[in-house]
């Protein structure tokens, strides 16, 4: 990974230019340039390599020398800066006046003798001009389909399917659906699951993923969590949360039992996704009751043996390959489109060719389509790809890898890091991509693009691998823009095998597998390291800890024995930029952290208040903390920060002039700011943060004195870059109704408000916003039973409205006030009795969700639709999920609230 290695060697010379000025000066200033413009140098070189690799040919060996050089040189002046860094801080003893001086001239002499063995190489090339293999395909021609969208070739699949689970007999049938990896068992299944004749016999739906690596209580929990979600009774928020907790400390055989109660006596359907062994059988099969109802269990694995084993009498049902008229059919809509662009009739024959070799298996055609899609639509190009995979699909199709590790080596330099970096993740985890996207940006192995910031960059390359299948999204906002995504487990395979191959990553499972690698991870080193299981602090760290730059632990850490409150291995780390310790609480702050001034990213849990001497941490971009926490005044000293998440910030001091003054007190580059109390607000820190884009508010109102609610709210207005803005408060039956003047940010372009209680009435100072585009209004976000809009009350840019949970019974609007709005989605809205008719004269309106309203709504809704597909209007698409609730009679829960009331109306 040698261009990745270029690349972050670049950042860090420049960055050290930035931030040590009075360390470059003189002759280091000089070989610091020098570096600078030999890494400058192979960049360059390993981008034309990839341009013109057939030309250029093996140059493995010469980007293994790049490498290394790189690597050293990096190593030498980060782990100096750590130490001049500590020097500093800690000692009396003055540094240097060139504190790199004495270090760099070997370096230097290093990169410039492969610097010259590189240019040797160079000019015994002949170099042609011509690069038709990239081709110039822009974002419009790569295919759009993705594996969970294929439905070439199952026809006939899911129409047996079905038939078992909606056909006899009526006792409870285990559907085994067998296949090798890739041939689309998932894809079979989400389209069982999702299909309406299957959502209405069902009165449970189950979806649980078990893969190799599972955890019997998320499994479990995974169980009551579908269960519940399917509740139609009205639960308030407190019940709700008890709920969860009985749940989470129960054992799990209280948890078993739980399910078996909660299914009895009621038609499910339970979707085993991705089984592999008998044991999870055995274990699954104990709290499945059968009741002779027409229950119905679907299995999807790639071994045989654990479907005979779970169901001896059923006949398992073995998803065959696609033939080559459905292979061509899907290659073929994958590139040019099902409606769109036809195949050039010199490109159909190899085309066909293409389609053949990849012998039937979807996602292998999934892959090469969206290779095919980035290359120019040249018979050269096609010719060079069929090739290619002649030498690599045989006639076993577990060669899949072998397609796979083709569409890799296809890839830019670029993109080849963003890919091999998601194999520190677990399999089957969900990755949020925001998420994925500060972590890139935190490697340092981005290239630089004028006038884009890194994070826009990061973006381009998620957009990129998606484009090429080679991750799939999982979770999309309504405009398409993903939320969530992850890799088929096969892509995962290529991920870890080419990671480990490359020295790019080591990711471990077991105890016993970190064993194995603390003996051998000297030789050669790995900069990434994930555990995915629960390690102890001395496994692992021995000298070559000092030189990784990226360390996972997706499963925390094994408590230390005896007193001791420090964390004496995570000061090994000292060049690590991002840590990540998920699933673990330290009791207190650990200050080793502290010292590893490389670190960019930072995530983990403490019952402790973060220390003012994160402050010291002056690299770092990204801090997560998932715990309650007064900020210290000293963060404000953070100056490169971007991301700042805690899970409740009650204190958040504003600097006074003995700490900063000037601009040093501001957080110029901070734009994300969550979760803030509302008490904290105010134009002090709101000036001093002048380009948040996000921010997340939480808190009771009381919480504020009544005069001063409208202030806190009007500070807002400073932020002028703030796009996003969530507010959150403490639910309360009958709170008082807020002031009614405030402004918020013009510049707002999503807004959540959840248990703020706001009177209808002050919709008006939010239908003022000009560039609001998503308006989510969650559990009594506004208060009251009608909302009226008048003719001159219009949302201009509001493309996506969600209510959630209110007492509105009356809603009067039209098509005037929203007269962009793309989708609209009620959800529990039990009171509201019907949608404003006029709402389906809105031009631009695509769909209208229902979930769990009255049969009232969902009538009008229906009517809505019929009225516009009289008059020819087929574009506006109705869904209406579970049963609507008629309120008849007073249910358990909210019996619950209303004697809650009453209780508090006495003690009053």
């Amino acid at each position: 990974m040698a261009y990745a290695d270029v690349v972050s060697l670049i950042q860090t010379l420049k960055q050290l230019m930035q931030q040590k000025p009075r360390w470059i000066i003189g002759d280091t200033r000089k070989m610091i340039e020098s570096l600078l413009n030999s890494a400058g140098y192979f960049q360059n070189f390993l981008e034309k390599t990839y341009m013109r690799r057939q030309f250029f040919g093996n140059s493995e060996e010469l980007e293994r020398v790049i490498r290394i050089a790189v690597n050293d040189i990096e190593n030498v002046i980060e782990l100096k800066m750590h130490e001049y860094n500590l020097l500093e801080h800690c000692s009396r003893v003055g540094l240097p006046r060139q504190p790199l001086c004495d270090d760099l001239p070997p370096l230097v002499e290093k990169i410039d003798f492969v610097k010259r063995k590189m240019m040797r190489f160079v000019t015994n090339k002949d170099l042609p001009s011509r690069d038709y293999l990239l081709g110039h395909s822009s974002s419009r021609r790569v295919a759009s389909l993705n594996l969970e969208n294929v439905v070439v070739g199952l026809e006939d699949d899911l129409m047996k399917v079905m038939r078992r689970l909606t056909g006899p007999p009526s006792g409870r049938e285990i559907v085994s659906i067998l296949g090798m990896g890739g041939i689309g068992k998932t894809t079979l299944a989400k389209k069982v699951y999702h299909h309406p004749e299957v959502r209405n016999r069902f009165d449970v739906h189950i979806w649980i993923t078990i893969s190799q690596e599972y955890q019997t209580r998320d499994l479990l929990l995974g169980i009551l969590s579908c269960i519940f979600q399917l509740k139609n009774e009205v639960q308030n928020e407190t019940y709700r949360l008890a709920v969860g907790d009985e749940i989470k400390e129960s054992s799990d055989d209280q948890r078993m039992d739980m399910i078996h109660k909660k299914l009895k006596y009621r038609r499910y359907l339970v979707i085993m996704d991705d089984i592999w062994s008998k044991g999870i059988w055995d274990l699954m099969t104990r709290f499945f009751p059968d009741d002779n109802n027409g229950s119905r269990i679907i299995l999807t694995s790639r071994h045989k043996e654990v479907a005979e084993h779970a169901d001896p009498d059923s006949n398992p049902h073995e998803m065959s390959l696609l033939n080559s008229d459905n292979s061509w059919k899907l290659l073929h809509d994958k590139v040019f489109g099902s409606q769109h662009d036809v195949c050039p009739c010199e490109l159909e024959k190899i085309g066909k060719q293409v389609a053949q070799k990849c012998q039937g298996l979807p996602l292998a055609l999934l892959v090469v389509a969206g290779h095919l899609s980035k290359l120019s639509r040249t018979r050269e190009c096609w010719d060079d790809v069929a090739k290619t995979i002649s030498k690599i699909v045989a006639s076993e199709p577990d060669k899949c890898l072998g397609v796979l590790a083709m569409s890799y080596s296809y890839l830019p330099h670029h993109l080849k890091a963003c890919f091999l970096s998601i194999g520190v993740f677990p399999e089957d985890f969900v990755i949020a991509t925001e998420r994925l996207i500060q972590l890139w940006v935190a490697e340092g192995f981005l290239r630089h693009e004028r006038l884009k910031s890194m994070e826009q960059v990061a973006q381009e390359c998620l957009v990129d691998l998606i484009s090429r299948n080679l991750i799939l999204v999982r979770k999309r906002r309504f405009n398409g823009e993903p939320i969530t995504c992850g890799v088929h487990d096969l892509v995962r395979d290529l991920i870890l095998r080419q990671g480990e191959k490359e020295k790019f990553l080591k990711v471990t499972r077991t105890h016993d597998v970190i064993t194995r690698f603390i003996d051998t991870a000297s030789k050669p080193h790995v900069h990434r390291y994930s555990s995915h299981s629960r390690i102890s602090q001395g496994d692992y760290w021995n000298s070559t800890s000092s030189l990784t730059r990226t360390l996972y632990l997706f499963n925390g850490l094994k408590h230390a024995p005896g007193p001791s409150k420090q964390i004496p291995f995570l000061g090994r780390f000292k060049l690590l930029r991002v840590l990540a310790i998920l699933h673990y609480t330290f009791q207190d702050f650990p200050l080793e952290i502290t010292k590893l001034v490389h670190l960019r990213y930072l995530e983990f849990n403490c019952h402790d208040d973060l220390q003012c001497s994160v402050s010291e941490l002056y690299n770092l971009q990204n801090l997560i903390f998932g715990r309650h926490s007064d900020l210290p005044v000293e963060i404000w000293k953070m100056k490169l920060l971007k991301h700042l998440e805690v899970k409740n910030i009650s204190s958040f001091p504003v600097p006074s002039s003995t700490h900063t003054t000037g601009s040093s007190s501001k957080l110029q580059n901070l734009e994300v700011l969550s979760d803030l109390s509302i008490s904290c607000c105010s134009n002090e820190m709101f000036t001093r943060t002048p380009n948040l884009k996000r921010l997340k508010l939480h808190g009771a109102w009381e919480e504020c004195r009544r005069d001063t609610i409208s202030q806190k709210l009007n500070s807002l207005y400073c932020l002028t870059e703030l796009e996003i803005l969530k507010i959150i408060c403490s639910r309360k039956l009958y709170p008082q109704p807020l002031p009614s003047k405030y402004v918020l940010p013009t510049s707002l372009m999503k807004l959540t408000l959840r248990c703020t209680y706001l009177p209808w009435e002050d919709m008006a100072n939010i239908v003022t916003l000009p560039n609001l585009k998503v308006l989510k209004i969650k559990d009594n976000g506004f208060d009251g039973d009608a909302w009226r809009l008048s003719d001159e009350e219009i949302f201009n840019q509001l493309k996506f409205l969600l209510i959630d949970r209110t007492n509105l019974k009356r809603w009067k609007a039209g098509s005037v006030n929203f007269p962009k709005l793309q989708r609209l989605v009620l959800k529990r809205c039990i009171y509201l009795e019907e949608i404003p008719k006029d709402i389906g004269e809105i031009y631009t309106l695509e769909s209208i969700e229902l979930l769990n309203c009255r049969t009232s709504a969902a009538k009008s809704v229906k009517e809505i639709q019929e009225e516009q597909e009289s008059m020819g209007n087929d574009c506006l698409s109705v869904h209406i999920h579970d049963k609507p609730c008629k309120i008849q009679t007073i249910s358990n829960d909210c019996l619950l609230i209303i004697l809650t009331v009453l209780v508090e109306s006495l003690n009053a």
